[in-house]
């Protein structure tokens, strides 16, 4: 069953070689410098040293002048004491997925999540723990500062409060549901992304509980003790030959489909507008505005085009379905469309995290 991990977190002045040595340990520069490194080749049992498939950064104040080192260096010495420094989302990108695959679905997550703040990343292909193949994930080291329209600011003045003219920080990255959010996009991106590959595979964003499942999750933990290691990959083998996985992988598909039959398309940049979209609905600044703009146009386009359809059907239903219908299901489509500002009915999940999130997170929640 393929995995699904998402995890976002932030990181103080306090860490250990900071957001300039974080952003060497996804690049994997200085491998003979500092400790930062080895700090990290040290949790990951040593297997850090030649993982690195590919890195890069963007959206970079003009003081940096396309410098992530200078821009960490910077952040690290004038950011305030109490506060992120930077945030960090890991993302695991399916081995399933072909490499050319794995390298469109880490750009379309970048897009859909940190497109507009200044970021690092790289994709590192360690070995699993348990032996059985590659791990592939994505590392994104992001500023929550935001800058819509470039001032020419110096280093000094964008790290400033606003109130002071710098660069302020978004607050919704605070919310716990800006990651549910997160979640529920990655999980539809990666999906697509299968299907693209003619993959009968899915993920699901919602934890166990919230799909009915009391199982334990069979998580490694952080620590390297022997023991706790056979004792949970004795308990995956467990759920392999129980056939307990593979009952929740088909529920997972079948969940996947039910979703799918609501796209119009699983084109890149459909599945990317949708999911952007979705993430920054709240957010009501110009360039969002512009993007929903864009998205509404190339959604209306692709309605009123032809299309692939987005799951297979079987030849009795191709054949049995009402042309009159189908211009009835296309005109209410294109109604529903109308009334906001994406197709966002494919990114509605029923769980208790969302109900969880709706109530108490600011209407930002997923």
């Amino acid at each position: 069953m393929p995995p699904f991990h998402v995890h976002l977190s932030w990181v103080g002045k306090d860490h250990a070689g900071g957001a300039r040595g974080f952003h060497q340990y996804l690049s994997r520069e200085g491998l003979g410098e500092g400790a930062q490194f080895h700090r990290y080749l040290d949790r990951e049992d040593d297997h850090g040293k030649d993982d690195l498939i590919a890195h890069g950064h963007d959206h970079l104040p003009a003081w940096a002048q396309d410098s992530p080192e200078r821009f960490w260096s910077a952040a690290d010495g004038l950011e305030r004491a109490k506060g992120p420094v930077f945030f960090h989302l890991q993302v695991t990108l399916l081995r399933e997925l072909s490499p050319d695959a794995r390298r469109a679905l880490a750009d379309d997550i970048r897009a859909v999540c940190v497109e507009r703040y200044p970021h690092a990343w790289a994709i590192h292909e360690p070995m699993a723990r348990d032996q059985s193949g590659v791990h592939p994930h994505v590392h994104i080291q992001f500023s929550t500062r935001r800058e819509e329209v470039e001032r020419h600011l110096s280093a000094a003045q964008w790290f400033k409060q606003p109130n002071h003219g710098g660069v302020a920080k978004d607050a919704s990255w605070f919310a716990k549901g800006r990651l549910l959010d997160v979640r529920a996009s990655v999980a539809l991106l990666t999906n697509a992304a299968l299907a693209r590959e003619g993959l009968a595979l899915a993920v699901s964003c919602q934890s166990l509980e919230a799909r009915g499942l009391s199982r334990d999750p069979a998580r490694f933990t952080s620590s390297h003790d022997p023991a706790d290691l056979a004792r949970t990959m004795s308990y995956r083998q467990q759920l392999r030959e129980s056939g307990t996985l593979a009952y929740e992988q088909l529920h997972t598909y079948a969940g996947w489909q039910d979703q799918a039959v609501k796209l119009l398309s699983l084109d890149r940049q459909y599945v990317k507008d949708l999911a952007r979209d979705h993430v920054w609905r709240y957010d009501h600044s110009p360039a969002r505005e512009l993007e929903r703009q864009q998205s509404m146009q190339r959604t209306l386009g692709l309605a009123m085009g032809d299309r692939q359809p987005t799951v297979q059907r079987t030849p009795e239903h191709s054949q049995g379905q009402d042309l009159v219908q189908q211009a009835r299901d296309l005109a209410a489509r294109l109604e529903r469309l109308a009334e906001g500002p994406q197709a966002g009915a494919a990114l509605k999940v029923r769980s208790q995290d969302w109900e969880i999130a709706r109530q108490h997170d600011r209407g930002i929640g997923f």
